[in-house]
């Protein structure tokens, strides 16, 4: 009866929020929409919203570039207190607190803002973006692998349209991506740039390892593996799921190649605790924390990458273009497909090593440390469905297309 009492309780509690979180994001719309509609608009700024904690992405690459542009006023704004005091000692005069009268007038009259997180309206609080009232650029932070916005069962359920955050443009990197982010946001395909990410002009620049980088962690300069599996929306995240898991000899494998393997848990993973953790893993001198922590932009690591391992996540459409060793471990598939659903065919969209076992592990990795180009001419089938560009000047496209919203 307890238990039974208990999870009535909890169901309670959730509608009262989805309830209350329907009525502030129904005032907020309407309160802003008034705001809006009394404020005189300035095309000729660009405003950055920095919604995470760490100065990374999307948003970083391109503010950089057109900040050195005299046709566009590019200000970064958050309502983080240390990322803003962080960031204005790099930008003075080029950042804005949120929490401000000053900032709130700058946010009413401008036209143009820019982001790169936030699927929720609810994201950019105190502030409202409206539609209807503003040129909301979309960045993204990843290809979509699996299913987004409008295509996910929770916004179907409980979700309202001015819930979930309406962009004026969205960047693609791909015919296919453009086809997803349309279905995902219901937006018109007009209503899509083919530009490329941002991010992805430092990834394929000459100058794309950060010395820097090196100098806090040497060992980036020995032959370096990644495992970055994806975020289980709140399910549990477990590393190297096998029935014959060994850690020393993971470790011996390791020694062997004088390699280091790198973990790298979902941001959302690791906010949320759902990672199951292994002690004897990360007690291993070879094993690495790669989180955000230690590598607030996951770009700037990319290139010290030699072999990627990952499951579901879109870091695998970034990496197509370094064109190296990629491989996988899809152990909850299934699973992963029944509650968040998966929007390509797997198999053909995954140009790698499926490992179900340590010993298909090892024994793959050792194939792709002696032969990196195997599988490449699988890898680049699959770069050619996710990437129109293979340029370096995505951010000019991008700005371009900014600038003639202007005129």
């Amino acid at each position: 009866m307890n238990t039974q009492y208990i999870r009535i309780q909890q169901l309670v509690n959730f509608i009262q929020k989805i309830i209350f979180l329907h009525l502030v994001v129904f005032f907020m719309r309407n309160f802003y929409f008034l705001l809006e509609k009394l404020s005189r608009k300035d095309k000729s700024v660009a405003l950055f919203f920095l919604t995470e904690e760490f100065y990374y992405d999307n948003s970083k690459y391109l503010f950089e570039y057109m900040r050195k542009k005299n046709d566009l006023n590019s200000i970064l704004f958050t309502a983080n207190k240390s990322l803003y005091e962080e960031l204005n000692k790099q930008f003075p005069g080029e950042i804005a607190y949120a929490w401000s009268f000053k900032s709130l007038k700058l946010f009413l009259r401008t036209k143009n803002i820019v982001i790169s997180y936030g699927t929720s309206s609810a994201v950019f609080f105190p502030y409202y973006l409206h539609e209807k009232c503003k040129n909301i650029i979309y960045l993204g932070h990843g290809t979509p692998v699996k299913q987004i916005g409008y295509q996910t069962p929770v916004w179907n359920k409980f979700g309202k349209s001015y819930q979930l955050q309406s962009y004026s443009y969205l960047t693609a990197c791909s015919d296919i991506e453009s086809l997803m982010l349309a279905s995902g946001f219901r937006v018109n395909l007009n209503q899509i740039w083919i530009s490329g990410m941002p991010r992805y002009d430092y990834l394929l620049s000459k100058n794309n390892k950060n010395p820097d980088l090196l100098q806090q962690h040497p060992y980036l300069n020995k032959k370096v593996i990644l495992y970055a599996p994806t975020w289980r929306d709140g399910k549990l995240t477990r590393f190297f799921p096998f029935e014959d898991y060994n850690p020393e000899q993971l470790q011996s494998f390791l020694e062997k190649n004088d390699a280091y393997l790198l973990i790298r848990g979902h941001k959302e993973s690791v906010k949320r605790k759902s990672i199951e953790k292994d002690k004897a893993l990360f007690a291993l001198d070879r094993v690495k924390k790669a989180e955000q922590l230690q590598f607030p932009d996951v770009t700037q690591l990319l290139p010290f990458v030699d072999i990627l391992i990952t499951d579901y996540s879109s870091i695998l459409v970034d990496f197509l273009l370094l064109d190296k060793p990629m491989c996988f471990i899809p152990y909850d598939l299934e699973e992963y497909k029944s509650y968040q659903g998966i929007l390509l065919d797997y198999e053909r969209n995954t140009p790698g090593k499926k490992f179900t076992s340590m010993k298909e592990l090892t024994v793959g990795l050792q194939d792709y440390i002696q032969n990196p180009k195997q599988d490449q001419e699988k890898r680049h089938n699959v770069c050619k469905t996710y990437h129109y560009y293979g340029d370096n000047n995505n951010c000019e496209r991008i700005y371009k297309n900014i600038v003639s919203l202007t005129k």
